[in-house]
């Protein structure tokens, strides 16, 4: 007969009670808002990661056809090549200091790429073999 009261009891019991449902919707809400920002940046920098890996993989790209053309490149001529190497949304600017020689040598410069929620990133072109630095100053 007790063992008949105490599953009738646990029916009774079993299940959440709607308070109970309503503090962890509460803060699964608070934790969601307060990582939100958060995600956003991480997922921009990868981006940004992306990116900077096919603007260096692009310069060396250019450096090897000037050199192989005999043809000498202007910073103009340069940031168009690499606008066609990162997303629609996105920038790039390239000082007017930049020119990449017939023989391939490259002219110390900067390099900056913009997210499309205004993000800056600076990088500096090294002089002989264009690889990109992060700006240090």
């Amino acid at each position: 007969m007790t063992g008949g009261l105490s599953r009738a009891l646990l029916a009774v019991r079993a299940g959440y009670s709607l308070l109970e449902v309503i503090v962890v919707v509460a803060i699964l809400g608070i934790a969601a808002t307060l990582s939100g920002p958060s995600i956003g940046r991480m997922i921009t920098g990868q981006q940004a990661q992306q990116v900077v890996r096919g603007v260096a993989t692009e310069m060396g790209a250019l450096r090897a056809e000037a050199f192989l053309n005999n043809v000498a490149l202007t910073a103009d001529d340069v940031q168009i090549r690499l606008e066609a190497h990162i997303p629609s949304d996105w920038r790039i600017e390239v000082d007017e200091t930049l020119h990449l020689a017939s023989s391939g040598y490259c002219t110390g410069a900067g390099v900056a790429i913009i997210a499309p929620a205004g993000r800056r990133w600076a990088f500096d072109v090294s002089e002989g073999d264009c690889a990109l630095r992060p700006t240090t100053s």
